[in-house]
């Protein structure tokens, strides 16, 4: 890999931009190791401190694609002469119920013949709210990646979303008894998975997107589903947190964080884990950020970092 040094924001971006379109070229075969979600939590880091890019994180994210020698997805889909006269989500999301990836395919050519990228991806993000929640992860990844590119070619972009959604199956979205508000989940006994899910689905809900009233009543109906069983935190609120630093100072403290370890010391996991923290911190409210950086610790510990 050639040495990266001295890069300002305009390079960055540039790198950033190639990274996303490298991971989209890489068929899926894990849905927890594929590059789409390393790469947008690194740009989502990295974007804490547009002066200065964090080098160490951009430098591993490029060692880390490296390492991928997949076959190639083809971006030149076939298109079909016999095109509905008709195409909804619906469709698409029935034939990702069907497991049918062929007529998914087909479904998504029709699609962006009458819809954005956008627009697709925000569909995507629905039919994956019905899911268990691995999807949602990825597929978030995919459209905030999406969205920083210049160029926004579905194509590129319909091969990886595809398969994200048939790797995971949907679940009964019905639910009953009391509503879970999304700004109480961190009052919860917390996992690396439900904090990294629980982030991004905070995320999704305070975001400018154009179907987000449609998003937001599926998400509330999914945080009811994923955490009504789980048990409150046992914090004591009166103990000192490990990194004062962050309650101080915030998001940007991240960086500092990760300033403190070797390049050798970084893994997926605690980069996402990083990006996890910095979306929850800036979606509530402060008087919470002490019941999150107490997650982050045990969240840490059990990374072994």
């Amino acid at each position: 890999m050639k040495k990266i040094s001295n890069i300002d924001k305009i390079k960055a971006a540039s790198i950033l931009e190639k990274q996303i379109n490298l991971s989209l070229n890489i068929p899926l075969t894990d849905l927890e190791l594929h590059p789409i979600r390393l790469v947008q939590a690194s740009k989502s880091l990295i974007g804490l401190n547009l002066d200065k890019p964090n080098e160490k994180l951009i430098k591993f994210t490029s060692i880390y694609l490296e390492s991928f020698n997949n076959p190639h997805y083809d971006f030149n889909l076939n298109s079909s002469d016999d095109l509905n006269p008709v195409v909804t989500i619906y469709d698409l999301e029935n034939a990702f119920f069907n497991k049918d990836k062929e007529l998914a395919l087909r479904l998504f050519h029709q699609l962006k013949l009458v819809s954005s990228e956008v627009h697709i991806l925000e569909y995507l993000i629905e039919i994956s709210l019905k899911q268990s929640g691995k999807s949602f992860l990825s597929i978030w990844s995919l459209y905030r990646s999406i969205l920083f590119l210049s160029n926004k070619d579905s194509n590129r972009f319909i091969n990886l979303a595809t398969d994200i959604i048939l790797s995971d199956d949907f679940e009964d979205t019905s639910t009953s008894g009391q509503v879970i508000n999304i700004n109480d989940v961190i009052n919860y006994e917390l996992s690396f998975y439900s904090i990294d899910l629980y982030a991004h689905l905070l995320e999704a809900y305070n975001s400018d997107l154009i179907r987000l009233s449609k998003i937001r009543v599926l998400i509330t109906s999914f945080i009811t589903r994923k955490f009504k069983n789980c048990k409150a935190n046992k914090f004591n609120m009166d103990n000192e947190v490990f990194f004062p630093d962050l309650l101080i100072s915030g998001r940007k403290e991240l960086l500092h964080f990760l300033e403190t370890k070797n390049i050798i010391e970084l893994n997926p996991d605690l980069i996402m884990l990083l990006d996890s923290i910095r979306a929850i911190f800036r979606f509530l409210d402060n008087q919470n950020h002490k019941i999150v950086c107490f997650h982050f610790e045990n969240i840490l510990e059990d990374l072994n970092v």
